[in-house]
Parts: C-alpha cells; sequence; structure tokens
C-alpha cells in the first residue's frame, strides 16, 4: 500500500470515530482530534513532538522536531473557537493580510508568527480541529513581509479528507523534511517553479567506448602489466626493503630505536657473569628504572610503518646488536578487528607466536617450562601441598603439573605469554621485541585497545615494545593522558614524496628487467622509415616510465589523487600509462629517432581524467570523480560537493593539524546559512566519504551517521582545483554532467553536432554559466567574510571562462 493511502485511511477512521459532542474545551480538541491527526495521519512520530515548550515568554502547543530543530509550529484553539471559513473554498490559499483572516483566526496567526520566529522555524498551522489555516510563518530571510504571504486553508475534516493529497503534502513529517511544502507556496505565490524532472546528460555511459591504440597496443598492455605488476613488488619482497624512501625523519627513528637496542642489550650482556640471584636483582633494577622501551611509531596510513620495521630489523639494526633481540611480530589485519574482543585474540596469538620465536620446536620442553618458565611454581608444589605427591610418585606429579601449566596456557594466557617473556630475558639473557603491527587497520577504539594491551605487556617484563600507529589515534592518546602516565617514545614517519616513491622502484626494477628474454612477436612499420619490433617496445617502456613519473608536477598530482597511499599510487600510475589518451605513436617515434619526449599536460590529464575510454566513465573511476554529479539523489546546486570541499579547505590550520578536523554537526550549521539543506549535506558528505575525498577522524568510517569529524583530503584537495580552475576537468565533465535545465542542454546538444574543435569554447562557456546560474538558484551565500571561501567557489569558474573566451 502506497503510504498517502495508509494515511488517507487513518483519517477515514478517526472522522469516522469522532463525536463533536465532546469536543468542549482545547484539551478535548487536542487529544481527539489534533493528537491523532498529527501521529496516524501525518506520520509525527511522538518522540518528534513537544508540547507545551518555550518560546519566548510563550509556550508552543505543538513544536514537531526533525533532528533536534522545530520544524513546524501548530496553535492549537477549541472547537468552539470559529475561523470564520465556511464559506472559502477547501485547499485554497488566501493572502495571511486579506479580508479572510481578519477574525479570531487573525490573533492565531500572529501567535504562531511570533513562535516561529524564537524557534525559527518556518511552517506553521493554526486549526480548532475542525478548521486548518497552513502558512509559512518565517520567510527565512527573503525580504518579503510574513503576511504578504498566502495560507492554505481547510474549512472542515471532510474538506481534509476530499483534499487529502494537498493537506499531506504541506503538513506531513516526509513533505516537512523534504520541504515539499515549499513548492505549493511558490506556486499560489507566483514564484516560478523549477521543473525538476529533467535530468540529462549529454551524453550516456552506453556512448563511451575504449580508445583503441594501434596495432601494437596488445604488445604495449602485455609489457606494460608486466612492468608494473613488478613495480608494485607483491611478488618481490626484496624490492620493498630495498627500496624505501629513506628521510631525515626515517633515519633519526632508526638511530634511536637503534639506540634503545643496544641499551638493552648492554643490560642482558651485564647479566650473563652473574649469578641467578643477581640476575633476578638486575632485572629488578631495570624495571623499576623503567629501562624497558615502549615505542610508538606514528604516521598516516601508508607511510610505510610496516616497510619501515621490517627493514629495520634485516636490513638497518646491526648483527652485534639484533642478535641479542627476539623480535615477535603481530600482524593485527588478520585479526576481525573488534575492539571488544581484541584482547582475546592477541593472547592466543601472540602466545603462538612468541613460542615460535623462542622454540626450535614450536613449544617449549618440559624442562624448559619446569626449569625456567614456571620453576618458581614447580618448587612451591614439591615442597609445600604437593610435597606428599613429590616424594611419593614423580611421575605422578609431573602429570599433575602438567595439566597445571596447560590449564594457564588456556585459561590464563597472558600469564603465559608474561612467563614466555621472562624466559627470553633470565634464560636466553635476550631481549623480546614485540611489534604489534597494523593496528592501523581499524578504529581507534580498536587502536587504543591495542595500545593498552600492549602496555599492560611493556610493565610486565624487560622488553623492547613497537606499536605503529596513525596520528589521529596519537593525539587521541596524548589528549587522554595515556601517553604520558609512563615513559615512552613517538618517532614520526612522513609520507614520502610520489616521485621519489616511484623513482627508486624503477631504478631497482631496470636493473633486473631482462627485456631481452621477452619473446619477439612481431615488427611494426610506424612511418618515416622506422621499424619497431618488441625489445624497442620494452626499452622505449623504460625510459617513457623514468621521463614520465620523474616530472615532479606529474608524480605530485598522482600522488595527491590517490591519497598518497604507495599501493594506490602504483595502481593510478600504471592505469594512466596505459590509457590510449597518451600519443604513443609520436613517442615511439621520438624514443627511436632519438629525439625529445615530451608529454603535453593537458594529454596527461586526460589519460588520468578519462583512462582508456573516449569519454569520462560515470560510476567507473576509483580515483577520480564528477565532483558536478556526485549525488542526484536530491535536488540541489551542482556545486554542493565543491562548497562543502572549500569549507574544509578554508578549516585548515598549518600550526594545528588537528582543528582541520571540522564537526559535521558545524558542516550541517555552516551550510544550512548559504541555503544548503541537511538532507542534501547528507547525501553529499556520505558521497564525499566514500570516494576519499574527505576524511574521518576515524579512518575506518565511511558512513555519514556515523561520522563526528572530518576534513578535506589531498584527492579533495585536487577535485576542489580542478572542478573551479582546470579547463580540461571541466571539458571533460560537461559531455557527462546530467543537467536540469532543458535549455542548456539543447545548446550543448547543438555545440556538439556542429563539432567541439569549432563550437569548444561556446560548448564550455554555456557549461560553466549553467554551473553558477544553477548554483544561484538554490544558494546564496552572505556577503561576511567567513564566506568569502565560498564566494570564490563562482568567481572562480567565471574567471576560468573568461579566460578561455579571451583566448
Amino acid at each position: 500500500m502506497d503510504p498517502i493511502d495508509f494515511h488517507y485511511g487513518k483519517l477515514k477512521d478517526l472522522i469516522a470515530s469522532l463525536d463533536p459532542s465532546g469536543l468542549i474545551t482545547e484539551s478535548d480538541t487536542r487529544l481527539k482530534i489534533i493528537d491523532p491527526m498529527l501521529a496516524d495521519v501525518l506520520g509525527w512520530p511522538v518522540k518528534n513532538t513537544q508540547t507545551s515548550e518555550a518560546a519566548g515568554t510563550g509556550f508552543i502547543d505543538y513544536a514537531l522536531h526533525i533532528d533536534d530543530c522545530v520544524r513546524l509550529v501548530v496553535e492549537a484553539k477549541k472547537d468552539s473557537l470559529s475561523f470564520e471559513l465556511e464559506d472559502r473554498k477547501a485547499g485554497q490559499a488566501y493572502k495571511l493580510n486579506g479580508p479572510t483572516f481578519e477574525t479570531s483566526a487573525k490573533a492565531a496567526i500572529d501567535q504562531a508568527i511570533r513562535y516561529n520566529a524564537f524557534k525559527n522555524a518556518e511552517l506553521a498551522c493554526v486549526t480548532n480541529g475542525r478548521e486548518w489555516i497552513i502558512f509559512r510563518a518565517n520567510r527565512l530571510g527573503d525580504g518579503h513581509d510574513t503576511l504578504s504571504g498566502k495560507g492554505f486553508v481547510f474549512t472542515s475534516l471532510q474538506s481534509i479528507l476530499d483534499n487529502f493529497s494537498l493537506f499531506f503534502g504541506l503538513l506531513s513529517r516526509t513533505s516537512v523534511s523534504e520541504l515539499g511544502y515549499r513548492g505549493y507556496f511558490q506556486e499560489v505565490e507566483g514564484i516560478p517553479l523549477r521543473d525538476l524532472s529533467f535530468l540529462k546528460p549529454l551524453r550516456t555511459p552506453d556512448a563511451n567506448r575504449v580508445l583503441s591504440r594501434g596495432s601494437f597496443g596488445q604488445d604495449i598492455d602485455a609489457i606494460m602489466g608486466s612492468f608494473f605488476t613488478r613495480l608494485k613488488g607483491d611478488h618481490d619482497p626484496d624490492m620493498i626493503q630495498k627500496c624505501f624512501v629513506v628521510t631525515n625523519e626515517t633515519n633519526l627513528a632508526e638511530q634511536r630505536i637503534s639506540r634503545i637496542a643496544v641499551d638493552l642489550v648492554n643490560k642482558v650482556k651485564a647479566l650473563h657473569t652473574g649469578t641467578g640471584d643477581q640476575l633476578l636483582e638486575l632485572i629488578r633494577a631495570v624495571q623499576s628504572q623503567q629501562r624497558n622501551r615502549f615505542v610508538l611509531l606514528v604516521g598516516n596510513k601508508g607511510s610505510g610503518k610496516s616497510t619501515f620495521i621490517e627493514r629495520f630489523f634485516k636490513h638497518i639494526l646491526p648483527e652485534d646488536t639484533a642478535k641479542w633481540l627476539v623480535p615477535i611480530k603481530v600482524d593485527l589485519s588478520l585479526s576481525e578487528g573488534d575492539p571488544q574482543s581484541i584482547v582475546s585474540w592477541l593472547n592466543k596469538t601472540l602466545l603462538t607466536i612468541c613460542e615460535q620465536a623462542v622454540f626450535t620446536e614450536e613449544s617449549p620442553s618440559w624442562d624448559e617450562t619446569v626449569g625456567a618458565m614456571f620453576y618458581d611454581v614447580y618448587q612451591r608444589w614439591s615442597r609445600g601441598s604437593m610435597k606428599h605427591l613429590y616424594d611419593s610418585d614423580k611421575v605422578a606429579f609431573k602429570v599433575k603439573f602438567g595439566d597445571h601449566i596447560e590449564q594457564i596456557r588456556a585459561k590464563d594466557p597472558h600469564e603465559y605469554i608474561q612467563r614466555l617473556l621472562r624466559h627470553i630475558v633470565h634464560s636466553r639473557k635476550k631481549i623480546p621485541c614485540i611489534i604489534l603491527d597494523n593496528t592501523d587497520h581499524f578504529t581507534i577504539p580498536f587502536q587504543e585497545a591495542v595500545f593498552q594491551y600492549a602496555r599492560s605487556i611493556y610493565e610486565s617484563e624487560l622488553c623492547l615494545v613497537i606499536i605503529p600507529i596513525t596520528d589521529r589515534t596519537s593525539w587521541q592518546l596524548s589528549r587522554q593522558g595515556a601517553t604520558q602516565s609512563f615513559e615512552s617514545e613517538a618517532l614520526s614517519l612522513p609520507i614520502p614524496s610520489p616521485e621519489r616513491i616511484i623513482e627508486r622502484r624503477i631504478a631497482y626494477l631496470i636493473g633486473k628487467l631482462r627485456l631481452e628474454d621477452i619473446q619477439q612477436t612481431g615488427t611494426y612499420f610506424i612511418g618515416r622509415g622506422i621499424e619497431l619490433d618488441i625489445k624497442h617496445i620494452g626499452s622505449f617502456v623504460e625510459g617513457l616510465n623514468k621521463i614520465f613519473i620523474e616530472t615532479k608536477s606529474t608524480s605530485a598530482l598522482l600522488g595527491s589523487l590517490a591519497n598518497y597511499d604507495v599501493r594506490r599510487l602504483l595502481e593510478l600510475t600504471k592505469d594512466v600509462m596505459a590509457s590510449p589518451q597518451l600519443p604513443l605513436d609520436d613517442l615511439f617515434k621520438a624514443h627511436i629517432t632519438k629525439s625529445a619526449v615530451s608529454i603535453p599536460e593537458y594529454k596527461i590529464r586526460n589519460a588520468i581524467i578519462k583512462r582508456k575510454y573516449e569519454l569520462y566513465p560515470m560510476g567507473n573511476h576509483p580515483y577520480v570523480q564528477n565532483l558536478y554529479a556526485l549525488c542526484l539523489d536530491v535536488p540541489a546546486s551542482p556545486l554542493v560537493g565543491v562548497r562543502v570541499l572549500q569549507y574544509l579547505f578554508d578549516a585548515q590550520a598549518e600550526d594545528n593539524r588537528e582543528r582541520s578536523f571540522v564537526p559535521v554537526d558545524v558542516i550541517y550549521e555552516y551550510l544550512t546559512s548559504i541555503g544548503i539543506q541537511n538532507k542534501v549535506t547528507t547525501h553529499y558528505l556520505e558521497a564525499l566519504l566514500l570516494s576519499g575525498l574527505i576524511f574521518e577522524y576515524d579512518p575506518t568510517v565511511t558512513a555519514v551517521e556515523a561520522a563526528t569529524r572530518v576534513e578535506i583530503s589531498p584527492s579533495g584537495i585536487t577535485h576542489l582545483n580542478w572542478s573551479t580552475t582546470d579547463e580540461d576537468y571541466i571539458k571533460a565533465m560537461r559531455d557527462v554532467t546530467p543537467v536540469r535545465d532543458k535549455r542548456v542542454y539543447d545548446e550543448l546538444k547543438q555545440c556538439l553536432q556542429d563539432g567541439y574543435s569549432q563550437t569548444w569554447k561556446k560548448s564550455i562557456s554555456a557549461f560553466m554559466d549553467y554551473l553558477v546560474a544553477e548554483d544561484e538558484w538554490w544558494c546564496q551565500v552572505p556577503t561576511h567574510r567567513i564566506y568569502d571561501g565560498q564566494r570564490r567557489v563562482t568567481q572562480k569558474i567565471v574567471t576560468l571562462k573568461n579566460k578561455i573566451l579571451s583566448h
């Protein structure tokens, strides 16, 4: 059943059950008519309905809330107070300052207007149960007198039934939440209405096609595919280590961890010459002096924290120090990521990994267990409560003691782990290095739980604990004081520059590739007497990659679009290099003839934006988004996404990075002030989160309902710049962005039919004018300085349009 039919039935039931003789007081009217009308007929939940809410010195009869804001005010009167609407046409709208409402209705309307002013609510209704007047009691700053507007009248419950579609469209919760009532008022007040049913792109997705790259394209794809597969290093661990980009920060981190390791190793070396009692005393002294170490390796996801750790222990740490250490690494990415169960998972996993790291047989022998790990318990049993069993039957004693140890291992793994670590120090005379890696795959509460677990290990035994965390978690922990209550060190790992990442890997691969092993499959004639075989292609690919990636502006652009995630950066680079948008024929000729190789920037951008297609592939691009059509679920300005990014960009503060995260409710409030409604903002925030154009404070959050604070991402900054200042981006989106203005659509279509070579300036100008005009229809940016960035959004588009037309 359609919802409106359901509520229509509820009204019929209400009318059938109503006894007019029982409507004596205002309370009777509210209880027997207005309450069920709001809840059952109009769909307002009781939890969203507040009675007698304060408004100035008065109290609102009904304040209807959406998202904790009053959206509708209802002023109730008793049934005997007539509004004298009997002679008026039900469903008709009349001037609020006209003769229709010169009766007792006028006082009720004025009262509702005052309440709405205090609550900044737009819609109001006055009713005596039988007669209903619905009007806009707040014009929301449009400059018109409130009483110059109109109010819809319904003269009886039966007249509501006869005009139910209109009544429901004005007052239902659904209509109010979606601002559907505005269209009815705009229509009767003579304001032109937009036809929102038209929404059509110049080129539909089915018109897109994959571009061909000529007869040698297949061979190029094969060689480049092989090259970039190797470039990612998925099957070449040696590459990951040797191609790690070293920075001043990584050097400092390596030096600091090395000094910590040497300091701990020296303590253990000193214990070798002592007796057992001396050893215990020294260990206690070290622990009491907090000489064990806890290191936080802080960096964004994708900064190479895991690679840094692996490289450090394998290639950086001196051998004479490394031999005294026992690395125990736990990969948290294998867990379920549940903060509630992570302690149990860590106990089980760390126990197994500890045993594998310490014992050659992957589990301790009887002598190792009793002699080192549980010697104190063994002595207590043999001399105390189990002395008689020990004296009479040592085998039975050992069996019982073994069962006891297994019970501890199963039911108290944390104690068992502590004894394993103690065994490493006491018996092996080495330092356990516990690394809890890949916590940044999960939520901040999860990372905090891992941090607390690591701290419990740190405080129990002499050890080195290294835990990589994101900078956001570091802020959280420092703000809570968690890292200040004990000695710890935070070492920062910045994200290396994209050009250095690719440069190091290409240099490494060029030394390993054996292109002569590629089987020759053909020779191609590409003009000017030049013959090209497969070996030439392979050689060319090496040179092309190097030339392309070492262009800093290009590599920086690729890095930002990949949000500086190394794996995504390599995937995007491969995607671009395989694009037919690049003029490979000319580049091959230049390579073979040893002439200069250059790639125009606009062709590189087209390769990035369009990939292997003739047009931008709507909905099929993991790195580039169409900001003008990011969300088409609700009618809105095509620049909403741009405006959200602009606001977040303006909120950045270099001196305090944490301030760049903006509370989501502040974003809603700010955008509402320029005419963007909350429902629209919600859709766009979700789309921006999912596409990686904005980040949530918790990096795992992609649902807007779970978001609390967000910031603009590197990819978001690039999209913001492109959408307002880049001719190539706007050209690409002109062809695929659905437009709501049929006149503009027809103009663009005519330009396309006439040929872009002749009409490209006219077509891009028309599209940019459309973006600005459509935005002005939906948004009104105030002149206050806090809106300077929002005014620049359309100013930059107009400036770019004028620049294009002037050339």
